[in-house]
C-alpha cells in the first residue's frame, strides 16, 4: 500500500476537512476550465447525467446540506429531513440549466458553507442532529458527506467530458 492511500484513509482533522471544502470548487473549475459551453450541456456517453445535471444536483444539495447544518447549529438535536431528488434533474429542468450560472450558484454556497464551519469549536463539531433515515449525525459527519457527494459528482463530470 502506498503513503498516499495510507493518507487517503486516515481521518481527517477538522480543519482538513474546511480546507478540502473550501478547496473542493477549484477542483470542479479546473475540469470544467477551456470546455466548450456545448460540451457541459451534452449527456454523459452512457446517457446519464452530464456536467450541466452534476452541476444543477451539486448545487441543490449544497443548499441542503446548508439548510442541515444551520439546523444543527442553532436548535438543539434538529429532525433532518429526508430529501427525494429523483425527480430534481425533470422537475427543476436540469438540461436547461446554464452551467456557468449554476456553478456560481454552487461556489456561492459552498463558500457560506465553509464560512459556518470555520472557527466552530469542538462542541460545534459534535453536535448532532437525528437524520430521517441515518440516526444521530453530527457536524462532522455531514461536512464529510459533504465533500464525499462532491468527489462523487466531480468523478461524474470528468466521465461526462471523457
Amino acid at each position: 500500500m502506498t503513503d498516499e492511500l495510507v493518507r487517503d484513509c486516515r481521518p481527517r482533522s477538522n480543519d482538513d476537512l474546511v480546507r478540502s471544502l473550501a478547496g473542493f470548487p477549484a477542483e470542479v473549475e479546473r475540469a470544467l476550465d477551456g470546455r466548450p459551453h456545448e460540451d457541459l450541456l451534452k449527456p454523459a456517453s452512457d446517457g446519464g447525467w452530464g456536467v450541466v445535471e452534476n452541476l444543477c444536483h451539486l448545487r441543490d444539495w449544497e443548499e441542503v446540506f446548508l439548510h442541515r447544518l444551520h439546523q444543527v447549529l442553532e436548535d438543539d438535536h434538529p429532525e433532518l429531513l429526508v430529501y427525494d431528488d429523483e425527480l430534481w434533474a425533470i422537475e427543476r429542468d436540469y438540461r436547461g440549466e446554464d452551467p456557468s450560472k449554476v456553478f456560481e450558484q454552487f461556489r456561492a454556497t459552498r463558500k457560506e458553507l465553509v464560512s459556518q464551519l470555520e472557527g466552530l469549536d469542538e462542541d460545534g463539531w459534535n453536535r448532532t442532529g437525528q437524520h430521517q433515515s441515518r440516526g444521530d449525525v453530527s457536524v462532522r459527519w455531514l461536512a464529510e458527506s459533504v465533500l464525499e457527494h462532491g468527489e462523487l459528482h466531480l468523478a461524474q463530470i470528468h466521465d461526462a467530458l471523457g
